[in-house]
């Protein structure tokens, strides 16, 4: 059997499964990692944090744990949590917006949370999961 894998336009090269079957990946599915950029200004009086990717429940603590470090090195500024190019669940989105009312950013890890500013720019697109009955 021959497994050439072809590359066709909106898709990634095809593998085959464990049950021999052709699988192809395609574009959409790497839109769910997260890409971050984090923006630190020079005299350290503020930052941003560009996420981009699908942010569901799994991926926050992720994004909790780069914004904690990231908060670590200004002594209580502004973090900005830019989500204008991510795709968001609801659930997030509320926690999140919770975490700047309050000004206390979860761990991510454990239950503790540390003090913090927190400003969301909501995402132009809120992604909504299927729930399975």
């Amino acid at each position: 059997m021959n497994h050439q894998t072809r590359t066709v336009l909106g898709t990634r090269s095809s593998a085959v499964s464990r049950h021999g079957a052709a699988s192809t990946t395609h574009y959409e599915h790497s839109e769910h990692r997260l890409k971050i950029v984090v923006r630190i200004e020079a005299d350290l009086e503020a930052a941003s944090i560009e996420v981009r990717g699908v942010v569901t429940g799994a991926s926050l603590r992720a994004l909790y744990v780069v914004a904690r470090r990231t908060t670590s090195l200004l002594h209580g500024k502004e973090l900005t949590i830019d989500l204008s190019r991510a795709r968001v669940t609801e659930p997030v989105l509320e926690q999140l917006h919770e975490c700047a009312r309050l000004s206390r950013l979860s761990s991510g890890v454990d239950s503790s949370e540390v003090p913090c500013r927190v400003r969301i720019v909501d995402p132009a697109f809120i992604h909504r999961v299927k729930e399975h009955v």
